[in-house]
């Protein structure tokens, strides 16, 4: 499923607020999941969501005016698709608001 998720910060900055968020992020995973991520290159984060037994990776390339990305949900989750959707996009934009 592609997302995307439009930001007016410039990929320097969107970066920085991107990385000081992802702390954060796991302790918001529900059912008690966990988070790992590594940047693939400059301006690419892959990202695996685990939560509810099931792994969701996760692809976010930071562009200057928005990210974009991917993420894969396991057929066991297809129904909650949408949810963890707007989770990730949720979670992305309230680390690209905060300073």
């Amino acid at each position: 499923m592609d997302i995307a998720i439009p930001h007016s910060l410039g990929r320097v900055e969107a970066k920085r607020r991107i990385e000081v968020g992802l702390p954060k992020l796991a302790a918001h995973i529900p059912g008690g999941g966990s988070l790992a991520s590594e940047w693939a290159g400059d301006y690419v984060l892959n990202m695996t969501i685990t939560a509810l037994g099931s792994r969701i990776p996760v692809s976010l390339t930071i562009e200057e005016d928005r990210l974009s990305g991917s993420l894969e949900v396991p057929a066991l989750m297809r129904m909650m698709q949408g949810q963890v959707a707007e989770f990730v996009k949720l979670s992305a934009g309230k680390m690209l608001d905060k300073p």
